[in-house]
């Protein structure tokens, strides 16, 4: 073999290998604490490679069908942004967590009313589903997010935490210069060649999830040691509502298809917490961090759970 092909040959096995290379890296980047705060000035950039390769993975064809008939990505984003925040908010205000636990419960509640993460797209691609149903429903989530997250703040927590403006600024320049590069790649390279590349593309989103969990999971050990079963606790509740979350929207949107309905379920499930660490990080308790930590661990994990299933049940549907 020429050596010169082994990295390009090394990318299509990881890409291959797909969520369960995923699952693997976050015990990995639990395993190197000390490189997280080398990685962490480097998640911004992280972030927007991976939305890169999300329009890369997306088929040109299929996003523009879902452009002119947006529809039903207009209906799942309501879902993700207006009916999850309203139902899991109102439980977690009835819980009482709020009076016990002020600092768990203001991330849990920036947590539901936040925008699913940024690279829900690659992971579509990952575990083979609707790629350009989950970018579509992303951007539309997204570009909600600067007025549905504050009003859920103001609603829930009595304030807004974060400017609106700025997050929408953010968020925009995300997809937009994003989708810029990669529409400045098909057109050089060619959706041809683009296709034939898709395992190592898929290689690279994998490289750049683990670089994101080596950052996410700093002070995870120090927080499990200081008392262990409080972290059992909340990572139980945590793998719990991901579960629900997923569950609800398979029930709710089950006549779309399972390819689209489980894309649903990872965009219902799967908060873009990140943002919100990027922009209130030095304000928020070590509670909020820690929470950040946890939830990386069902996201890591529920694909390659789930891409079984959506296996088997494409195979009776």
């Amino acid at each position: 073999m020429n050596i010169l092909k082994l990295p390009a040959t090394a990318l299509a096995w990881l890409g291959r290998q797909g969520t369960r290379a995923l699952a693997v890296s976050i015990f990995l980047g639990l395993a190197v604490p000390q490189l997280a705060a080398f990685v962490k000035p480097y998640l911004g950039l992280t972030v927007f490679v991976l939305l890169i390769f999300s329009y890369l993975r997306t088929d040109p064809s299929a996003f523009g069908r879902l452009v002119k008939a947006p529809g039903l990505s207009l209906i799942a984003s309501l879902w993700i942004m207006v009916a999850m925040p309203l139902l899991f908010g109102a439980a977690y205000a009835l819980s009482g967590i709020r009076e016990t636990m002020p600092a768990l419960y203001t991330i849990m509640i920036l947590h539901i009313a936040i925008a699913p993460i940024t690279s829900s797209a690659a992971f579509a691609a990952l575990m083979g589903l609707d790629v350009a149903f989950s970018l579509m429903t992303l951007i539309v989530s997204s570009a909600m997010t600067p007025v549905t997250t504050v009003a859920f703040s103001y609603l829930f927590l009595g304030s807004s935490l974060f400017s609106p403006i700025e997050l929408g600024l953010k968020l925009f320049f995300f997809f937009s210069a994003s989708g810029a590069v990669a529409h400045g790649i098909q057109r050089v390279a060619g959706q041809p060649w683009i296709e034939r590349q898709k395992d190592s593309i898929d290689g690279l989103s994998v490289l750049g999830v683990f670089v994101f969990a080596i950052a996410a999971m700093d002070g995870v050990p120090r927080h499990v040691m200081a008392d262990p079963l409080f972290a059992l606790e909340l990572l139980g509740f945590i793998v719990v509502l991901t579960g629900a979350l997923v569950a609800l929207s398979a029930l709710a949107f089950a006549r779309a298809g399972i390819d689209r309905w489980l894309a649903l379920g990872l965009l219902a499930a799967f908060r873009n917490l990140g943002v919100i660490m990027a922009a209130l990080g030095a304000t928020l308790p070590d509670m909020a961090w820690f929470f950040f930590a946890l939830v990386q661990f069902p996201i890591y994990i529920f694909p390659a759970l789930l891409k079984p299933l959506a296996r088997r049940l494409r195979k009776t549907g």
